[in-house]
């Protein structure tokens, strides 16, 4: 661990150590103290008098991978069950909790309640489970006058949710000893107490979410589905499909990357309800394509140029934000699922890459492939996007970029020889800029999993494995993997009226070509590919049949 990272770990455990020290003034030794209360909810977790007590000593939050809490019970650690069903209400199970604190002999005292699922929380989806945590003297640990405060942690960067391998960092931070564990501990690092109202609204939102996210998500593929297919109708038939319906088509195909942005920037809403989501969704959708409609009397392939810049332009603003809308977006899952709690989620990554070729194709070479670049790294660097896959993908678009636009002056090896070059060498700023982070990311933790090739290789086939069952679990994952080498194949192979459009406008059909071969790195650099890989395949397929359908396009004007 380097000594950045030590700092970091230092502050981070600034607040727990004070308690810690202003507790030790009034008697001797430390005694950590874990109690599971199995079926509470976080609502009735909060709603048991003693919890709401600890809560106000300290703070409560949402624990996400409750699975990943490990707990070694010894003579400074102790670990109880309390289990309300068991014990006749949530009352009797406050009760208990209060003999157990105060019968603690110890000068000082961590107290980590750990609450549970039920029946009625698997039934909505909720797999969130609620935390509270104090520490000082038994005697302090149950104020009945204050204000709650809340839990965060560098692991996940959210005011008011801690993950599970956090709580064995804060047992060990606190009893000052790693106690021996069979197996590898999950990734964790210390719970901090934070001021704020514990993470009732931020809970609320989650369940809306779970609730919402699949329609949604299934009523955004079913329009991106049927405007495909009117698209390769009014191609295929030009006479029989009215020039303003093959128009439509044209516009609605351009419209993905709108969609995808639309169902991100849905997470700010103040509300998640289906008022407030789909007019939001379908405005932003609609003026974020059709804004650029002016463009196309001058050339077609200048309406993705401006589609491209409106996405990229949001997504720098949504890293200057936090990442906020990424805690609830409506395409993909929650960062409150426990995958990843900050950054760009995976299922974006194929959004900023075809948004970025959009923008290249209008750009002299070097200024393009420094685009594409600069994307790359607001997707990989650690206090932006902190997605390693994502930036690989995008380094490797930028690679390919250079060298496809190039190949004619530098010949097929220096091309390759440009691409490979280009690739490696934003991928290593990446990793780097990871290794020498302050505070610890995912990708810190894939860098310390996967040293040596030995433990690259496991880990790249561990990638793949989780794509697989990702697309076992969801069938419909499939579509973007056998998608993406259909739509390559009508890249090189273009049928009329596709052909006349690419070979008018050769940089527009690069920006596809290599959309498509990022889109397919995506899939192999990201643990869960085919998320990674399904807007591109999107963007790489819309703009493909959007633009030979816009006016000016070609003889698909043609009546």
């Amino acid at each position: 661990m380097t000594r950045a990272r030590l700092g970091a770990l230092a502050l981070l455990a600034l607040p727990l150590t004070f308690q810690v020290a202003a507790g030790a003034q009034e008697g001797g030794g430390r005694e950590a103290l874990v109690v599971r209360m199995p079926g509470a909810s976080f609502e009735e977790l909060f709603a048991i008098r003693e919890v709401a007590g600890i809560a106000r000593a300290g703070g409560l939050g949402l624990l996400a991978n409750a699975g990943d809490v490990v707990t070694v019970a010894g003579a400074d650690e102790r670990v109880v069950e309390l289990d309300p069903a068991l014990l006749g209400g949530l009352r009797e199970a406050g009760t208990a909790l209060r003999r157990e604190v105060t019968g603690v002999a110890s000068g000082e005292l961590l107290v980590i309640v750990l609450g549970g699922t039920s029946p009625e929380t698997v039934a909505r989806k909720d797999e969130l489970v609620g935390i509270a945590m104090a520490s000082g003297p038994p005697s302090a640990l149950f104020p009945s006058a204050g204000d709650p405060g809340s839990l965060t942690s560098a692991s996940t960067r959210r005011a008011g949710v801690v993950t599970g391998g956090d709580v064995r960092a804060t047992l060990n931070l606190f009893l000052g000893e790693v106690p021996y564990v069979a197996g590898e501990l999950p990734a964790g690092e210390p719970i901090e107490v934070i001021e704020g109202p514990p993470p009732f609204e931020l809970h609320d939102r989650y369940l809306a979410h779970r609730r919402m996210s699949v329609p949604i998500g299934t009523a955004a593929a079913a329009y991106a589905g049927v405007t495909g297919l009117l698209a390769v109708a009014g191609l295929a038939f030009p006479a029989r499909v009215p020039a303003s319906l093959r128009r439509a088509a044209g516009w609605a195909c351009l419209s993905i990357p709108a969609l995808a942005t639309g169902l991100l920037a849905a997470g700010h809403l103040p509300e998640l309800t289906y008022a407030t989501v789909v007019p939001f969704v379908a405005l932003v959708t609609a003026f974020g394509t059709m804004a650029f409609a002016p463009l196309a009397s001058r050339s077609p392939v200048l309406v993705p140029v401006g589609i491209g810049v409106g996405v990229v332009a949001y997504f720098v603003l949504e890293a200057a934000l936090a990442w906020s809308a990424a805690l609830t977006p409506l395409l993909g899952g929650s960062q409150l699922d426990g995958a990843r709690f900050y950054g760009l989620p995976n299922a974006f990554v194929g959004l900023l890459i075809g948004a970025s070729l959009y923008v290249a194709q209008a750009l002299p070479t070097r200024r393009g492939t420094a685009l594409v670049f600069g994307v790359a790294l607001l997707a990989g660097l650690p206090f932006l996007g902190a997605n390693l896959g994502g930036g690989v993908s995008l380094c490797a678009a930028a690679g390919l970029w250079f060298g496809l636009r190039e190949r004619a002056r530098l010949g097929p090896r220096r091309a390759v020889a440009a691409f490979v070059a280009v690739t490696a060498i934003g991928s290593a700023a990446i990793w780097l800029a990871h290794a020498l982070s302050p505070l610890r990311t995912h990708v810190t933790r894939f860098e310390e999993a996967a040293a040596g090739l030995g433990g690259l290789w496991s880990t790249f086939v561990d990638r793949l494995r989780v794509g697989l069952e990702l697309i076992e679990r969801n069938p419909a994952a499939l579509v973007p993997v056998l998608g993406l080498p259909i739509v390559l194949l009508l890249v090189l192979r273009p049928p009329d009226p596709l052909g006349a459009t690419l070979r008018r406008w050769p940089a527009w059909r690069d920006a596809l070509l290599v959309t498509v071969l990022a889109g397919a790195v995506a899939y192999l650099a990201n643990d869960s590919g085919p998320a990674a890989a399904g807007l591109a395949f999107g963007l790489g397929l819309g703009g493909l049949l959007g633009v030979p359908l816009l006016p000016g396009a070609g003889k698909m004007e043609v009546s």
